[in-house]
Parts: structure tokens; sequence; C-alpha cells
């Protein structure tokens, strides 16, 4: 048989009657990242929240209310966390909670260790039925409580009939501060309160534990008195720890018996209440089997005294006054809008309350804090795919509570373009000359250079938008196809060259990106040597200074570095077999050292070696006159050597410190990349020009996409 229990509170002398039955809430936490998740290989099971949903959780229907599922789905169930259980005793052999039982409860009507519920009457079940909303098991019988993982400690204050003994009560909450509850759930009460018992209240709150008290069934404007201790002198820090519950149904309607928040709205907040299903005594007449259904406050309590303990597995650092905050800034909002004398705070809300809140940080070993979203790592391709399965970090939300981050979804991939920029015909020239003076300007697409000669020095600069190429404007012994690897990414460049004979000094300065920060400067020297018309070899020496990026990675804001500087050698050599018929060769090697900084995730950076080579075929006048078709096997600039370490936050300590590890992590490209390309121009008519293009990178064992691309281009000068 079912049976509502609806037992008014009332005093006598010195005992107390069950206020009803009342209760709250619990949940699990996600790993959570703004506009991202959590990579998952796809040989990983992935855990949803329909898979929680089971015959279990659906029986009772106050799980689905305060959105436990998806909680359940990232792993939390308050496992570690015991809740101290004051009531009329718990049956400790009940198939749901047998397992669930911590050791350390006490039975303070009968005087022994064996807290289960004796005699028959109408509150027998009652602290049963209130221990299986908080952790009944999840073993595929019956129904499982909202902490299903969580122990519940057993303390017997009340008897069969529902009357209370107070010191019987504070004798309870002495125990569960000394078995080092973490929660403690109240559903009973009444209009009288003494003082003994107020301090004992205290004396939980001093030990950092959270109790949780039904609001009672009187359907009155307040909860019952003792949901009110911090209304009174002395005691207004309770107001921290301390939630009053009040009763909903399945609609979130308040029900008629509950009393509402009223003078208690500020520390209370509601759950469901009416016609919870869960466990009862095995020997109680009252019920045909080990399961019933209960209405009151004392129903919706366990609710939220399970969140508490969900909350608190989940983050065993934080404090009680931290886990209340959460509980109410995540609570759904009922009736009027925020606070309120009927509704309190509002609906517990599981998810919530587990759900990272606010924006999401980076926190560095220094204690320098970034936000998430604002830090970023920008790879070029000189590092491959090496930082492809980075590892996992720890990042805080605005109440510092720690979630798992997969670094991956901070990596972004540059995506350069090859040799599309480097057939460029579409010029326009002026010249003036005298004898000791020669003025020339040439106009391109995305540039202007200017040369002039005085008394055998050239004096050049240019000037170039977009990234620096290498535009083929010619075919002479002085044109190099790739003629400095490390400026691969530079944009806005501005250079200065002076020259007399074989010798060229050249100053440059640009920036990494579009909005001008990331400033790059470099200073170079080349000397050329003249075997004969037909053969020369170019030797360029150069020192490349960059601010917060290295060879062309920009490491942004948490990940932050500083200076980097290179020092580069060059070989160049062009080779001439026949008049039409050129072969040139480079390779190029370098090595940075890049400063790290006290307050990024960065902490140190080993010394970086980089390496390119390539090699070119051109041919000339080949079917028509002034026609031309190359091709270009290279490797790209890539690291070859280096490394850095990481100081990456990992979680939180018991003091709710946050912990680091370091990790060295190889940033040198794994794979070998390699480019070729065929290219070919020819004159179509007079001043105009057809090139077509074709280019393709591969990069072998490596995850970043190939790219293959097909220019086509014609030009016609006026």
């Amino acid at each position: 048989m079912l049976v509502n229990l609806k037992i008014p509170a009332i005093l006598f002398s010195s005992a107390l009657l069950l206020s009803g039955c009342g209760g709250g809430g619990g949940g699990s936490s996600a790993n959570v990242a703004p506009d991202t998740q959590e990579s998952v290989p796809d040989s990983t099971p992935v855990s949803v929240a329909a898979d929680y949903r089971t015959t279990e959780y659906n029986t009772q229907y106050g799980l689905g209310k305060i959105n436990a599922d998806d909680i359940y789905a990232d792993g939390y169930s308050g496992s570690g966390v015991v809740v101290g259980v004051i009531d009329t005793g718990v049956d400790i052999d009940h198939p749901d909670l047998v397992g669930n039982i911590a050791s350390g409860g006490y039975d303070y009507v009968s005087g022994d260790t064996d807290a289960s519920p004796t005699g028959q009457g109408a509150g027998m079940s009652h602290g049963t039925h209130v221990a299986g909303i908080i952790a009944g098991m999840k073993n595929s019988v019956g129904m499982h409580g909202v902490a299903y993982s969580a122990k519940i400690l057993p303390l017997r204050a009340g008897d069969s009939s529902g009357s209370f003994a107070s010191s019987a009560i504070e004798n309870s909450i002495d125990r569960a501060i000394s078995q080092n509850a973490k929660v403690i759930n109240a559903s009973f009460g009444s209009s009288s309160i003494s003082t003994a018992l107020a301090d004992k209240w205290k004396l939980a709150h001093t030990n950092d534990i959270i109790t949780v008290h039904a609001a009672g069934n009187d359907g009155g404007s307040n909860p019952l008195l003792g949901a009110q201790l911090p209304l009174h002198s002395g005691y207004e820090d309770l107001s921290s720890t301390l939630i009053a519950v009040v009763a909903t149904n399945s609609s979130n309607t308040i029900t008629s018996y509950s009393n509402r928040c009223g003078s208690a709205k500020n520390w209370c907040m509601t759950a469901p209440g009416d016609g919870i299903y869960s466990t009862v005594a095995v020997d109680d007449n009252n019920y045909a089997s080990n399961y019933g259904t209960m209405s009151g406050t004392s129903m919706a309590d366990p609710h939220v005294a399970g969140a508490a303990a969900v909350l608190r597995g989940k983050w065993p650092s934080k404090n009680a006054a931290e886990i209340v905050t959460i509980l109410y800034d995540t609570a759904t909002d009922l009736g009027a809008a925020g606070i309120d004398d009927i509704y309190g705070r509002g609906l517990l809300n599981l998810d919530n309350a587990l759900f990272a809140q606010g924006v999401l940080t980076i926190s560095t070993a220094s204690g320098a804090s970034y936000s998430l979203v604002d830090s970023s790592i920008q790879v070029a391709s000189n590092m491959g795919n090496s930082l492809n399965g980075l590892l996992s970090m720890s990042v805080f939300d605005k109440y510092k509570r720690d979630y798992s981050f997969d670094m991956n979804g901070v990596i972004h991939y540059a995506s350069e373009s090859g040799l599309v920029d480097e057939l460029n015909y579409s010029d326009t020239n002026y010249s003036s000359a005298t004898d000791d003076l020669q003025l020339s300007v040439n106009l391109q697409d995305n540039s202007a250079k200017m040369t002039t000669q005085l008394n055998e020095v050239n004096v050049g600069f240019a000037h170039n938008t977009l990234y620096n190429s290498e535009n083929i404007s010619g075919f002479s012994k002085q044109y190099s196809l790739f003629d400095n690897a490390y400026l691969s990414q530079l944009k806005g460049s501005s250079s200065i060259q002076i020259a007399k004979d074989n010798t060229t000094l050249e100053l440059l300065s640009g920036y990494w990106d579009a909005d001008n920060e990331q400033a790059i400067k470099e200073v170079g020297v080349s000397f050329l040597n003249d075997f004969n018309d037909d053969f020369y070899i170019k030797a360029r020496l150069s020192y490349l200074e960059e601010d917060e990026t290295f060879l062309s990675n920009y490491f942004s804001n948490a990940y932050k570095t500083g200076k980097a500087k290179t020092h580069a050698l060059s070989l160049t050599s062009s080779l001439k077999p026949t008049a039409n018929l050129n072969i040139i060769a480079q390779y190029s090697q370098g090595n940075t050292q890049v400063d790290s900084l006290s307050d990024s995730v960065i902490s140190d950076i080993s010394l970086l070696k980089s390496q390119y080579y390539s090699a070119t075929v051109l041919n000339k006048n080949v079917y028509f006159d002034d026609d031309a078709l190359f091709f270009s096997l290279k490797h790209p600039l890539q690291i070859t050597q280096g490394s850095l370490n990481l100081s990456l936050a990992d979680g939180l300590n018991a003091d709710d410190s946050i912990s680091f590890v370091d990790r060295r992590i190889p940033i040198t490209a794994s794979a070998l990349s390699n480019e070729m390309s065929l290219g070919y121009t020819a004159n179509y008519a007079k001043n105009s020009q057809a090139s077509v293009l074709l280019n393709r990178a591969n990069v072998l064992g490596s995850s970043i996409q190939l790219e293959n691309q097909l220019m086509l281009k014609m030009t016609k000068k006026f």
C-alpha cells in the first residue's frame, strides 16, 4: 500500500516531529570550453545523457526535473562524499542502499550502532525514503538516488511515530562532524528550537558542512524555525551554508501543503517533492514492496542534499559556502523574477550547477590568468604536425572550478599559398637615366619597387602589402625563386637594399599579421661570386628578429612568447648548361633563440634549428620566343630540432590552490614535407601574357590537409 506522509510539525516539550516529507538534488559536471568540445578519438565510446535515462532514472521523476542525466553522462554522482541523514532511521540492509551505507552510523533512540528503524508507525520508512532519494544505488533495481555513488551516514534521532528528541539531534550533528560528513539532511522541524540545538547547527557550519532543511508542510508563508535560524542574532553566518527547501510538483509549481520561502528566501530554493518514488523499510507493513511514494518538503530536501554531494565530490577543495552559492546562482528561476517569497532562489538545476559558469580562464604558475577564448596557437607549416595530440590542461570558471580542456582546441594551422604569387608579370615600369643617375619604378599587383644608381652604388626601396613573395620579373642570374625562406609569412614589408659590386646590404621590416601587431625585422648581407657567365654562387647571412612570434608561429596570451632571434645562412647557386636552360639550387639553415616569459604557460623554449632546400629547372624559349617553362622541388622550411616546456594547470589541491605539471613537447616537424611546382608562361599577343602554375604540397605522415593548386593567369598592359 502506498502512503503519502504529510506529518505536521508539532512541539512536545523536548520532542520534535517530522516536518513532513522534504527534498534536494544532485548531479555531475562536464569537461567544457567556449565554442569548443573536448576531442575524443572515434574509437572511444562517448557517454550521452540518454544512456542514463534508464528505468531506474525514469521511475523517480525528480531526477529529470533537476536535469541530472547530463551530469551522469560526464561521470559525476557524488563519489567520495558522506551525507549524514538525521531521521527516523535508515534500513541499512535495503537492497538499494546496502552498498552505500557508511560505517559509523548510530541509533540515538535505542542507543546502539544499528540505525535501522524499529516498530511500526507512520514515520517508520521516512528516513529510508529520504536516504534513497539522496543515494539509492544505481543497480538496475527499483530506483536510484541523485548522488548514487555517495555514502549515507544513518543517524537515527526520531522514532517510528515521527517524534525527535532535541538531544538526539544534537548528538547526531556531533556524530556527523566526527565522521567527516560534508552534507547533513534534516527533513524534520518544529515551531521552536533550543539554544543548544541552534549552537549545534552553528558548529556544523564552522566545520564546513552544508545543512539542508525541509521548509515544512503547513502551507505557511514561512519555513519552519530551524530553516530560519540565520534570522536570529548570533546565527547570521549560517545563511552561507544552510539551505531551506520547499516542494514543487511535476509541473514545477509549489505544492499546496509546502511552506513558502518567505523570510528565508535568500537561502531557500525548491526541488521536486510531490509523489516521489523511493526506498522504504523492508519490514514496513504499510508497503507491499521495498519501494513507495511519499510527498512533502521532506522529499524535496534530499534532492538538494544529493546535489550538494555531487558538487562536493567533483570539487572537494571547495568549501560549503562556495558550493551553496553555486547551487543558488545556477537554479532555474520560478515565479516572480529573481529571488521571491515563494520559490526563493528557484528550482534546483543540477546540470547548470556542474556546468562551467562565466568566462573560462587559463592560469599560469606565476599566478597570471588569461581568457581561454583569447588564447590560441597559430602554427606555421615549419612545425608540421608536431602539436597533434597535444596535452589536456585544466581551465577554470568564475568560481575557480577546474575543467579538463583538450589543448588541440586552441591550435590553428596556418594556410600558406605556396607558389601562387610567384608567377607575376603584371608590372609597369618607369625609368629615366643620366650619365651618373638611373631611376626606375616597378609597380606590381601588391608591391612597388624603386631603384637608383649613383656612383656605381645601387640603392633600392621596395614595399609589399601582402606576403613577401619573390616574383618572376625576368630570368637573370640574380634571380632566385626562393630568396628567403624565413620570411614566408611576412606582410606589409618595406626594405632598403644597398649594393656595390657583388655585395648587397638589405634592411627589412614588416608584420606577421594583418593588424600590424607582431613586428618582424631583418638585416642581411649577400655575397655573390661570379665564376663565369654561366655559373655563380651567392651566400646570404641574415639576422631576423620577431616580436611575439618565432619562425612565423604565434602563441598568444596564455601561451605568449617573447622576442625571437634567428641567425641564418643561405646558399644559392645557378648553373646555365645552355643559353636557355638554368638550374637553381638553394640551401638555408638557421638557429633561433626564443625568450620565454614568466607569466606564460610556456616556461622554456630550447634552441630551435631549422632547414630549407630547393632545386629549380628553368627553360626559356621552349615553344615560342620569350616563353618559359620551369619545374621546382623544395623542402619547405621546417624546424629540425627544438622543444617547448609547458607548465600546465592540473586541477586543484586540497587547499584549493592550483596544481601544475611540467610537460616537455618536441616541436620538430615529424613528417617529411615536399612541394612540387610546374609552371609555364608565354606571350600570346602584344603586351599580353598567359601563365599557368600547377602546385602540389605534400606532408607525409601528417594530418594536415594536402594542398593542390592550379592557377591560370592572363595579363595585358595598356
